[in-house]
């Protein structure tokens, strides 16, 4: 596996599992149909899977001693080059010599990537992207004859591949440095998704395989803003605004109702103007979720928005978005990043960082409990207190702690996951607990399901224009 593979696996898809999964929906458009209404594709791919995700650890991880690994592998010879921090945390891209063939990875794509995903993730660094393109160039630029990746057709000869990277490299470069440019000039987040076209070269324009299929370099230069100078652009109105729905009472209260809003929003949509009247409008629907004919216009809005879009994230959010205002509520269509597979293979630190994330500090937060934790990895001493859970991996057991229970790190996994009861455990023989018997049961009682379908646009009872559905 790449460099630090199954704790970035964990850190993406874990903590923030539920929350990606469900925004994951809309990005691939999950729940639409496959039709000139719906997806059309998801630009890396035709769709999301919906099975069961799975996850097997990998028994050598490369890139450990340097940045290039060379590996023999049933007579092959490879060379692979550590490209985390790219398009994923943990990335890699491989030369075949005997071959050569350049496997890019998720490096390159015949289009734009995304340096910020829509459905969530960390931000990629572009410079470090771009600089790591230009390390394959000076490093087999003089040797490939095919390059071949993970999306996308391959490409063949030499001449045509070396464009190619150097087109793919300098893309991500300008949305790098000229984000940082207009910024240091006093352009803010919000500006920067329009103006970043404006500056874009014709030669980046022109060619198809850096437009904006899959990432679009208006959120990817909003992207690189926040990973530099974060999600404030120094504005006094915007340091501590009002909650959504409090703000949008207000915003429809100085607007002059609803019938204002509605009234305007129609003639904006009429004359082609729709993304204001998207936002007023769903100020509109925050306040008064069951107004159906702003729920309606509202996705009239959003569906002109996606079908105007390049970007296919863009559109399946925007459709999505429709449909679901549309239809008042839409099940989930995206499985679970942080399946019992995945959860399965991390280590006990971890798994408990992840439940941690599932406390509820205000059940927790009169039900202190401390716990040593005996698995053939070590020793965990995990504390709940103030509403919160840590961990920490120690040398010996804490004495002062209310309960020690020496378990296999698969059953404690099972234990974590609902999946059986440290007193079965206990009574088979296959834990022992000594201490307060109800620490676990403390920990247990403060934790919470996530929703896999809560709330995106607001949700309501009714329907309406269901039918566009059928």
């Amino acid at each position: 596996g790449s460099k630090n593979i199954t704790k970035e696996t964990v850190d993406e898809n874990v903590l923030a599992g539920n929350a990606m999964s469900r925004r994951a929906a809309y990005q691939y458009g999950a729940t639409l149909g496959r039709n000139e209404h719906g997806i059309v594709d998801a630009a890396l791919s035709k769709g999301i899977s919906t099975g069961e995700i799975t996850y097997v650890a990998p028994d050598y991880e490369l890139n450990q001693n340097g940045e290039i690994e060379n590996l023999s592998i049933d007579g092959v010879d490879m060379v692979f080059l550590d490209a985390s921090g790219t398009e994923a945390p943990s990335e890699m891209v491989t030369f075949i010599p005997s071959m050569k063939a350049l496997w890019a990875g998720e490096v390159t794509y015949q289009g734009m990537h995304n340096v910020y995903t829509l459905r969530g993730a960390k931000v990629r660094d572009s410079l470090k992207w771009s600089k790591k393109i230009n390390e394959m160039v000076a490093l087999w630029g003089d040797s490939v004859e095919v390059l071949f990746a993970s999306h996308s057709a391959p490409i063949w000869g030499n001449a045509e591949i070396v464009e190619y990277l150097k087109m793919q490299r300098d893309a991500y470069g300008f949305t790098h440095n000229q984000t940082l440019r207009l910024a240091n000039s006093g352009y803010v987040l919000q500006d920067l998704g329009d103006k970043i076209y404006e500056v874009m070269p014709e030669s980046i324009q022109k060619s198809w395989h850096t437009n904006g299929y899959h990432g679009t370099y208006s959120h990817n230069a909003r992207a690189v803003y926040n990973m530099y100078l974060g999600y404030f652009d120094m504005n006094p109105a915007n340091l501590n605004p009002l909650p959504i729905k409090a703000e949008s009472e207000k915003f429809v209260e100085y607007m002059g109702g609803a019938r204002s809003i509605v009234k305007k929003a129609k003639k904006d949509i009429a004359n082609g103007e729709v993304r204001f009247a998207a936002t007023a409008l769903n100020k509109l629907v925050q306040v008064e979720p069951g107004n159906m004919k702003a729920r309606a216009l509202l996705a009239d809005a959003y569906e002109q928005m996606g079908y105007q879009a390049e970007g296919a994230g863009w559109r399946n959010i925007y459709l999505t978005g429709a449909q679901e205002l549309r239809l008042g509520k839409v099940s989930p269509g995206a499985p679970k990043s942080a399946s019992a597979d995945v959860l399965s293979e991390m280590e006990p630190g971890m798994l408990l960082d992840y439940i941690a994330v599932q406390v509820d500090s205000m059940k927790a937060q009169h039900v202190p409990m401390s716990m040593n934790v005996i698995v053939a990895d070590g020793i965990y001493y995990v504390e709940l207190s103030n509403g919160n859970l840590s961990n920490i991996k120690v040398d010996e057991a804490v004495s002062s702690a209310d309960s020690t229970i020496t378990i296999s790190q698969e059953n404690f996994t099972l234990i974590l996951l609902g999946q059986t009861r440290l007193s079965a455990l206990i009574e088979s023989g296959e834990a022992q607990q000594e201490g307060d018997e109800t620490a676990l049961g403390k920990l247990a009682g403060s934790l919470v399901q996530f929703d896999p379908g809560f709330e995106i646009v607001p949700f309501h009872d009714e329907s309406v224009d269901a039918d566009l559905y059928d």
